[in-house]
C-alpha cells in the first residue's frame, strides 16, 4: 500500500485530478489547501487544512499529525510579496534557508523540497502519482522532423538546458539555427 498522499493544492484543475484519481485508486490523502489559490471543490470531502502560504508551522504540524509519508505540491501559485506571505516564525526560517538558493523559481522550488525532505516527507512529482500525465517519447502525427528540424530541435534543448540551469525560463523558439525567443 502506497504512503499516505500529502497534497500541497495551487491553482487550476490539476490538484483536484490528483485528490478524484487517489478517492478511485483507495490511497489515502490529506490535501494542504492554499488560501486564494485551491479550488474549495479540491478539499470536498477529504481531509484538508486551509492556510495560507505564510504560515508553514501549522501546515508542517497538520502533515505530520495526518501521517503523511509522501508529499506533492501541485496546481500554480501566484508568488506573494513579503507583506503579503506574512510569515509565521517557521516560514521565516525556512525563507531564511531559501536565500541562498536564489530567487529564481527552480532556486525556490529545490530549496523548499530539501527543506521538506529535511522535515521527513518524501517529496514526489505529480507525473510520479499520475503517470498518464507525461507526454510519450516521439513524434505526435505523421510527420517527422528532417535533419535540419532535429538541429534545431538539438540546439533548443541546449539553449532550454543551459536557461534551465541559470534558472532563466524553460522554453525556446529555434529556427535555422537561431534562438528567436526564450521564456524568462
Amino acid at each position: 500500500m502506497a504512503a499516505k498522499l500529502g497534497i500541497v493544492a495551487g491553482s487550476g484543475p490539476l490538484p483536484g485530478r490528483l485528490v478524484e484519481l487517489c478517492r478511485q485508486s483507495g490511497r489515502e490523502v490529506f490535501v494542504v489547501a492554499l488560501e486564494g489559490h485551491t479550488d474549495p471543490a479540491t478539499v470536498d470531502d477529504v481531509p484538508h487544512l486551509w492556510t495560507r502560504l505564510g504560515a508553514a508551522g501549522s501546515a508542517l504540524a497538520a502533515l505530520r499529525a495526518a501521517g503523511v509519508g509522501e508529499l506533492v505540491m501541485v496546481g500554480p501559485v501566484r508568488r506573494p510579496s513579503l507583506r503579503e506571505l506574512r510569515p509565521d516564525l517557521r516560514t521565516a526560517q525556512v525563507l531564511s534557508r531559501i536565500g541562498a538558493a536564489g530567487l529564481g523559481d527552480d532556486g525556490l522550488l529545490r530549496a523548499l523540497v530539501g527543506v521538506l525532505e529535511g522535515e521527513g516527507f518524501r517529496v514526489v512529482g505529480v507525473d510520479d502519482v499520475i503517470a498518464d500525465l507525461r507526454a510519450p517519447e516521439g513524434p505526435y502525427g505523421r510527420h517527422h522532423p528532417d535533419a535540419r528540424a532535429r538541429a534545431d530541435i538539438d540546439r533548443g534543448i541546449a539553449v532550454a538546458c543551459a536557461l534551465g540551469a541559470a534558472d532563466v525560463g524553460q522554453a525556446v523558439v529555434v529556427q535555422e539555427g537561431i534562438v528567436l525567443g526564450v521564456e524568462a
